[in-house]
């Protein structure tokens, strides 16, 4: 059980002339930690949008060895870090294509030095299709696809990703509703040298987010509360795992 304290903002600025815009901020994230951006969008006459950023993922935190039996197991810190490039509104369609590339630091990685097969640093790449259905004026249903591979100096941590996703999407003048489902599949390269199998994962997860504006009769204030929950089912019994996830934030708007 954890409880982390964040700061997350979003700050933007539009060019009048040109549509351009530039941002800085954590954007709120329905399949994982948060992370800090920054980039511009660039819109085009037949409504497409160029979304160009570089980012670093925060508060990444593992075990030095994962698989140590220890009852006072030691951290350490994963630094990760890349650059996404996003067309979205493919010529004033729901049409988005995106793609991904992080580099990962795990910053003392003691099961890598004492098995190579899990070195755990690397790249990642994700590549996403998406489609917005809209559903009238205040909702939208957007399936997607993610293709990921992960290029990691470890063999058995080597591997290539599918995942199936759902999102729905429902708005008003006072709040703002969005709701996340996805399943996908993780296929490893190499045997995994404890546990002698090559590993296999099925992951299912599920994560809500609602915000209400002008909180407490305050036009400038806002609140979310957000909800999820994650299971892994793999091969090596090992290293199945459920997260559930909570929080709650409230914000000025300006």
């Amino acid at each position: 059980d954890k409880f982390t304290p964040l700061v997350l903002f979003n700050l933007g600025y539009t060019f009048a002339e040109s549509g351009r815009q530039v941002y800085f901020g954590t954007p709120p994230e329905l399949s994982g930690p948060p992370r800090l951006s920054l980039g511009f969008v660039q819109p085009f006459s037949d409504g497409s949008r160029l979304d160009i950023s570089v980012f670093t993922h925060l508060f990444s935190e593992v075990w030095r060895d994962p698989y140590l039996n220890s009852a006072d197991p030691r951290a350490t810190r994963e630094y990760k870090y890349g650059t996404r490039v996003a067309y979205q509104q493919i010529f004033g369609t729901g049409l988005g294509l995106s793609y991904a590339f992080s580099r990962i630091d795990v910053n003392v990685d003691d099961i890598g030095d004492r098995f190579n097969d899990l070195e755990r640093d690397g790249y990642i790449h994700r590549t996403e299709v998406e489609y917005v259905f809209r559903l009238g004026e205040t909702m939208s249903l957007s399936p997607d696809f993610k293709l990921s591979i992960g290029d990691l100096d470890g063999e058995a941590n080597a591997y290539h990703g599918y995942q199936f996703g759902l999102g729905f999407r429902k708005f008003s003048k006072v709040y703002l509703l969005m709701l996340k489902t996805a399943i996908g599949w993780d296929d490893y390269d190499d045997k995994h040298p404890i546990f002698s199998k090559t590993r296999n994962d099925a992951n299912y997860s599920v994560f809500g987010m609602l915000t209400r504006s002008d909180l407490f009769g305050q036009g400038y204030l806002f609140g979310t509360l957000m909800a999820g929950y994650r299971y892994r089912d793999s091969n090596i019994g090992f290293l199945e795992a459920q997260t559930f996830l909570s929080g709650a934030m409230i914000g000025i708007e300006f």
